[in-house]
C-alpha cells in the first residue's frame, strides 16, 4: 500500500481509493447520523490502531469524555470538531479526518522544524542557504531530474570534485493518486541510476531527504538497492489483526542489489522531522548500512501504511494499524529514525545563508 503524507489537495482526488478498508460496523438502529458517525469511528480506531499504549492514548477514557457531546441535534462542524479532539493527543501524522472537498484535520506531531520556519516563505529561503552552501563549497549548479510534483523534480543533483549530492524531494514517482508501486519504484530506480552514474568518480555521496514528503516503500528500497552488494533485510512489519490485541506474523523485507555496480563508498542522509512516512523508512533501512552515517534531526516517526476507511457520513478517516522495525527489531514509531549526529536548523541560518547540517556532512567527509 503506498504510504503518504496526505494533503486536502491530494484527497479531493483520490477519495475512492482512500477508503479501501472496512469501518468497524455498529448495530443500533435508533442512532442518528452524528451519533453514528461517532460510534464507528471510535470503534474502527478501537479494532485497528496499534498504538494506543505506545502514544500513552486511553480510549475508553477518550469515549466517555466525548460521547455526551454527540447527539441528533450535533451540527458536522461540531463533530467534526470534536472527532478531532479526540485524536489530537496522538500526535500521529497518518491520523486524517477529511470531509472530503471541504478541510481535514491532521492529529500532527508538534515539529520544532515548522516552529522554527513556520512560512513557505521562510523554508524557500533556507533551501536557499542550502544551495548557497553547496555552490561556496566547490559544487556545480544544481540540476534537477524527474517528473514534477507540487513544482518540484524528483532528484536534484551536484557534485564538487571529491563529493557528490543527491536531494529527494519524495518518495513516489509521478503523482500521489498512483498505486502501481511496482512500476512506481522501477521508473524511480532508473532515473536515479542516470543520476548516481555522475557520482561513480566521487569520494562519498550526500542524500538530502529532509523534509522529504513519503510516498511508498518499493520506492526507498529501490533507492536503497543501488548501495548494497547482496540481499539484507531491511525491515519487518506486522499488522493489527482487526478486532484483537494481537498482530500478524512478521512481513520481512529485503533490500536487494538493483546495480551491477553498487554504490559501496562512505554515504552521509540528511534528516529532520519532516523526513516522513516513507521517507522515515528509507532513512531507517539505510542506517544499518556500514558505510551510512546520519546527520541532522530524527526523522517523523510515522511508518505505518495508512488503514483508510469512511464514517456513515461520507467522510473519510486514516489510522496506523501497523508495527516497523528496523533489521534490528527496533521500534521507531514516534521518535523517528536516530541521527548518528544531531544538528538543528535555526532562522540565523537564512542570514548567514549557512547551513549547519550541510556543513557538518561536509566537514564529516573531510575529515574521513
Amino acid at each position: 500500500m503506498k504510504k503518504i503524507i496526505i494533503t486536502f489537495l491530494v484527497l479531493t482526488f483520490c477519495c475512492s481509493s482512500f477508503a479501501q478498508n472496512p469501518a468497524s460496523p455498529v448495530k443500533d438502529s435508533s442512532l442518528s447520523m452524528s451519533e453514528k458517525t461517532f460510534e464507528v469511528f471510535w470503534q474502527t480506531f478501537e479494532d485497528n490502531y496499534a498504538f494506543f499504549k505506545l502514544r500513552n492514548i486511553d480510549w475508553k477514557s477518550t469515549y466517555k469524555k466525548y460521547r455526551s457531546n454527540v447527539d441528533s441535534t450535533t451540527t458536522d462542524d461540531s463533530l467534526f470538531s470534536i472527532l478531532s479532539q479526540m485524536v489530537a493527543p496522538f500526535y500521529d501524522d497518518h491520523i486524517n479526518i477529511i470531509i472530503p472537498g471541504k478541510k481535514q484535520f491532521t492529529a500532527e506531531k508538534p515539529s520544532p522544524f515548522l516552529q522554527e520556519f513556520p512560512e513557505k516563505s521562510s523554508r524557500d529561503s533556507l533551501w536557499n542557504a542550502v544551495n548557497a552552501t553547496l555552490y561556496n563549497h566547490g559544487f556545480e549548479t544544481l540540476q534537477s531530474v524527474g517528473p514534477e510534483y507540487r513544482g518540484k523534480k524528483l532528484f536534484y543533483y551536484s557534485k564538487s570534485n571529491e563529493h557528490g549530492y543527491i536531494r529527494i524531494e519524495r518518495c513516489f514517482v509521478p503523482d500521489a493518486t498512483t498505486d502501481d508501486t511496482k512500476a512506481d519504484s522501477a521508473l524511480a530506480g532508473k532515473i536515479f541510476d542516470s543520476v548516481l552514474a555522475q557520482m561513480n568518480s566521487s569520494k562519498a555521496i550526500i542524500l538530502y531527504i529532509r523534509s522529504n514528503i513519503g510516498g511508498n516503500d518499493e520506492f526507498a528500497y529501490a533507492i536503497a538497492g543501488r548501495f548494497v552488494t547482496k540481499k539484507t533485510l531491511g525491515h519487518s512489519k506486522q499488522t493489527r489483526i482487526r478486532g484483537t490485541d494481537k498482530f500478524t506474523a512478521l512481513d520481512r523485507w529485503y533490500i536487494t542489489p538493483q546495480t551491477s555496480m553498487p554504490y559501496i563508498k562512505p554515504l552521509i542522509v540528511l534528516t529532520n522531522d519532516q523526513t516522513a512516512s516513507a521517507g522515515d523508512v528509507l532513512a531507517m533501512i539505510m542506517k544499518a548500512r556500514p558505510q551510512v552515517s546520519l546527520i541532522g534531526e530524527n526523522t517523523l516517526g510515522i511508518y505505518s501504511d495508512m488503514y483508510g476507511f469512511e464514517l456513515p457520513n461520507k467522510w473519510l478517516v486514516s489510522l496506523s494499524n501497523q508495527k516497523y522495525f528496523s533489521s534490528k527489531m527496533v521500534c521507531y514509531e514516534g521518535k523517528g529514525t536516530p541521527v548518528d549526529i544531531q544538528v538543528r536548523n535555526t532562522k540565523q541560518d537564512i542570514l548567514t545563508m549557512k547551513d549547519p547540517v550541510l556543513l557538518t556532512a561536509i566537514n564529516y567527509l573531510e575529515k574521513k
